[in-house]
């Protein structure tokens, strides 16, 4: 399987390589969403708004936003919706495409966090693999939310 390594300020994230749409240097995001700490805020790419989140903050760990290594990874959207096509995940450094042989892979004994669905050993390196359905769910209300109170 093809997939692509991002390293984030805790584990790595393991995510399928179709995922990543591409990668920019860090900006900061226009603070938006005030009432979440782990949605940043939005910034523009390639014309479009896309907002930007903090995996850490989301799945209940430690974030500091700013490092001289901050990258924004920009990810497809792999659910349905009607808000934006893309989101951005801030990771520390360039995302690492890399090919998956099922023998390099095994699962971690830790409990995953509540934005993982697994735990896993790449290679000898501790991963996260992330539920992007509830992590897309998630921004899904709360970009929604935003909206509806700018139109009333």
């Amino acid at each position: 399987m093809t997939s692509v390594l991002l390293p984030i300020q805790q584990r790595p994230l393991l995510i399928p390589a179709v995922c990543l749409a591409g990668n920019t240097d860090y900006t900061r995001p226009e603070d938006n969403y005030p009432e979440l700490d782990w949605l940043l805020g939005d910034i523009r790419w390639r014309g479009e708004k896309v907002p930007v989140i903090s995996f850490e903050r989301m799945n209940k760990g430690r974030f500091t936003e700013f490092s001289a290594t901050n990258r924004i990874a920009i990810i497809n959207r792999t659910t349905k919706g009607s808000n934006y096509g893309f989101y951005g995940l801030v990771v520390q450094g360039i995302p690492q495409p890399l090919t998956i042989v099922k023998e390099e892979l095994r699962n971690s004994a830790e409990e995953a966090g509540p934005m993982e669905q697994h735990r896993v050993i790449l290679k000898d390196i501790p991963a996260s693999i992330p539920n992007l359905t509830l992590l897309e769910q998630a921004l899904e209300q709360a970009v929604s939310a935003r909206n509806t109170a700018e139109v009333v």
